[in-house]
């Protein structure tokens, strides 16, 4: 399926969720070329009081991400292979950015102290921030290790 298309339909059914949650905002559609013919779907809210949209710690903002996921994943053809990120009022990107900072932050502390430092369990999509943001070290490995609502990253320096 062609970007043009797929925007399209991303459009159209935002438009629908925006009209059922009776959300008045603006919104802004983009499609981004990822790895393996990875599509990243991203639907941005604009708008005054929309803090009902994100919720207590983000969670009605995953929910509504794991919602728009689901609906295109039912209208888009079997082959696209895509992502959906949902960002309210600059919330997401602003958790991300702090979340890349305090990995960078503990990367160093694993730099100096020459052992690895564990990190707070964390949901995956927090996880992969973390890993994508210090991939680009050669001097430092990430590792997810554990199991359901214990899983973490742990941050290596590679000797």
């Amino acid at each position: 399926m062609e970007d043009k298309e797929i925007l399209k339909l991303v459009e159209e059914e935002t438009e629908k969720l925006s009209s059922l949650l009776n959300i008045e905002s603006e919104r802004f559609v983009e499609i981004e070329d990822g790895e393996e013919d990875m599509k990243y779907v991203k639907v941005r809210f604009e708008g005054e009081d929309l803090g009902y949209m994100i919720g207590n710690r983000g969670r009605h903002l995953d929910s509504l991400q794991f919602i728009l996921q689901v609906i295109l994943g039912r209208k888009l053809t079997e082959d696209t292979n895509f992502r959906v990120f949902v960002d309210v009022g600059g919330y997401r990107k602003e958790k991300d950015d702090k979340l890349e900072q305090m990995a960078l932050e503990k990367a160093d502390n694993a730099r100096i102290l020459g052992e690895p430092i564990e990190l707070p369990p964390m949901k995956p999509s927090d996880r992969r921030i973390i890993h994508l943001a210090l991939m680009k070290f050669k001097d430092i490995s990430t590792e997810s290790v554990g199991e359901g609502m214990d899983r973490h990253i742990v941050i290596t320096p590679v000797k």
